[in-house]
């Protein structure tokens, strides 16, 4: 038992040494004015922290930062769409430009058919003018042989009348 008291009785007197180093009195007035002085701000700020403005402003920024972040995805979209209509207005304005060149294709070769036209109304007309003479040429000949045959006929009557 005695060996067993021993190792306490060290104990004791390794605290009993520490307990005797005490402390300054200063220092430790020191350290309790610091803590204070730490601990002041800290609650301070944190009533201010917790405080109804505080937590409407909080909610306040909140909000507007939801507002720019719908905002934002609106804008985003507006510009996605506004380069499909750039896109779609490009290629209109492609295909005016090729119905354009289509046209003035189409409308060179109205006038070659309107040159070729006249051309073939001249012809016709020509050709209504010639079959018009050969007409009266072959009217005036008809008039000639009619007149041929029906001499002929009376002479044939006149000879058959006198037999």
């Amino acid at each position: 038992m005695s060996e067993s008291v021993m190792p306490n009785k060290e104990k004791d007197m390794s605290e009993s040494a520490l307990c005797d180093r005490k402390l300054p009195l200063w220092l430790g007035f020191l350290l309790l004015l610091a803590a204070v002085g730490l601990l002041a701000p800290l609650v301070y700020f944190a009533v201010r922290a917790n405080s109804k403005t505080c937590l409407d402003g909080l909610q306040a920024q909140k909000e507007c930062l939801e507002v720019n972040q719908h905002l934002q995805r609106q804008l985003k979209q507006a510009q996605e769409v506004s380069h499909e209509k750039e896109a779609a207005a490009a290629t209109c304005k492609q295909t005016v430009v090729t119905l354009r060149n289509y046209l003035k294709e189409e409308q060179a070769r109205v006038e070659e058919l309107q040159g070729e036209l006249a051309t073939l109304n001249q012809q016709l007309h020509d050709l209504r003018e010639k079959l018009r003479r050969q007409r009266e040429d072959n009217a005036s000949s008809s008039s000639v042989m009619l007149f041929l045959l029906l001499l002929a006929g009376v002479v044939m009557t006149c000879k058959c009348l006198k037999k």
